[in-house]
């Protein structure tokens, strides 16, 4: 390179000479060229940068977002129904539960065993009483069969002795019939003797009477015969029509025997209904006495154990917090967006929870939108004109879907915060 001089103008104006400056040769393409593309591609790299910065500009401006909300989950609350000591505590904050798994175990020293004690004994007579009516029913059960027995026997008897006197007036009869037979026939000659003067008139007389005599005796053999044959057929049903029975006879006492029999029975089946009730009611008293004793609490659902609210060997009161878990299938967070958002929403969108402090994002749903949050009070009449410079939000909830794995010693993420931003 070569230094440049340069001359003042004198007062008179002379022109200025200068001398000839002398310059390196530039080649076609070197440096001018070079300058001139890095000019070119920092353009563009601007013109791209601010035309990223202009669509994520675009983009936050047509996506709803909405303030950091907390999730939320559904409690549920474990109480003691007694009044005992905590005995048993098996598990503890951040454990997962199945449905039915014992979570604790209280016992009372309080409860009463009066009315448990009361019902057994009031069983145990009843039992005493039923196996005493059982062996009752069981020596009533020989009475009778003996009892019959002897009716058998004796209607037996009967019938037979029935039967002699049936064939005993039936030879009777016979004999009768073969004697009239011949008192007529002797009759008869003797009033032909009468009639020829051979023999006197008592003779004859006496003949005729004899005859009178020996029908009357067949007449009341034939009746005889007939009450012979009803006896014998009285006796072949079991029935007497000569005398009456006494309490001695078999089968009045046979008849005796079984109404006492049929009695025995009936207090029997009354006893065992006694006797089966009263087992009923000391088992209800027994599962009652069982449950004022001990309790045992088990999970009603699948959840995760959110918070101990007690420690074994605890005294604690009827209706007293044992634990409180929470239900990892039903999380959801509630935050606001500006009113203005809404038309960019709406109910079953989709939306994502960018957990703050962790590099994962939940997968959600709008489940419903509440406006006028801080600005109404439901109910009020008349309403209350909105001041023009008062923050319009509303109130929307995100039902969290259960996509991503919820760890239990985490609490399944309940507590964290999230950003949430919502997705058409």
């Amino acid at each position: 390179m070569t230094e440049l001089s340069v001359r003042e103008p004198s007062a008179e104006s002379d022109p200025i000479e200068t001398e000839p400056i002398e310059t390196d040769p530039i080649e076609p393409g070197g440096e001018r060229m070079t300058r001139s593309r890095g000019a070119e591609i920092l353009i563009v790299l601007i013109g791209s940068g601010l035309l990223v910065l202009t669509g994520i500009i675009a983009l936050n401006f047509l996506t709803a977002r909405s303030r950091d909300a907390v999730i939320n989950a559904t409690p549920i609350a474990i109480r003691t129904p007694i009044t005992g000591t905590l005995q048993s505590l098996p598990v503890q904050a951040g454990q997962a539960v199945r449905l039915d798994q014992e979570l604790a175990v209280i016992r009372s020293s309080r409860a009463s065993r009066d009315e448990l004690e009361r019902l057994t004994t009031e069983r145990q007579e009843a039992q005493s009483r039923q196996a005493d009516l059982r062996r009752q029913v069981l020596a009533q059960k020989q009475l009778v069969a003996e009892v019959q027995l002897d009716a058998g026997r004796q209607q037996a008897l009967e019938i037979r002795r029935n039967r002699e006197d049936l064939d005993q007036t039936t030879a009777d009869l016979q004999r009768a019939r073969a004697e009239l037979a011949f008192t007529e026939r002797e009759t008869k000659r003797v009033e032909r003797l009468f009639r020829t003067g051979a023999v006197a008139a008592n003779v004859y007389d006496r003949a005729q009477t004899t005859e009178k005599q020996r029908r009357r005796e067949l007449t009341g053999l034939e009746a005889r015969l007939a009450g012979g044959r009803t006896d014998l057929e009285a006796a072949t049903n079991n029935l007497v029509l000569r005398n009456n029975r006494s309490g001695s006879d078999p089968v009045v006492r046979l008849q005796e025997a079984r109404r006492s029999l049929q009695a025995l029975q009936g207090d029997l089946s009354t006893q065992d209904q006694r006797v089966a009730g009263l087992g009923r009611q000391l088992a209800a008293s027994s599962q009652q006495w069982e449950k004022r004793h001990k309790s045992i609490l088990r999970s009603p659902r699948q959840a995760v154990v959110w918070e101990l609210q007690a420690q074994a060997g605890d005294l604690l009161e009827a209706l007293q917090p044992v634990m409180k878990l929470i239900d990892c299938n039903n999380r959801w967070v509630t935050t606001t967006v500006a009113e203005n958002d809404l038309n960019r929403l709406r109910i079953g969108d989709r939306a994502r929870i960018e957990l703050v402090g962790r590099r994962m994002t939940l997968r959600g749903e709008v489940e419903s939108i509440r406006s006028g949050i801080g600005r109404l009070q439901l109910g009020d009449d008349p309403l209350v004109p909105i001041p023009i410079n008062l923050a319009r939000e509303s109130e929307v909830r995100v039902r969290i879907l259960n996509d991503v794995p919820a760890p239990p010693l985490q609490f399944c993420y309940v507590g964290y915060t999230g950003r949430v931003i919502f997705e058409r």
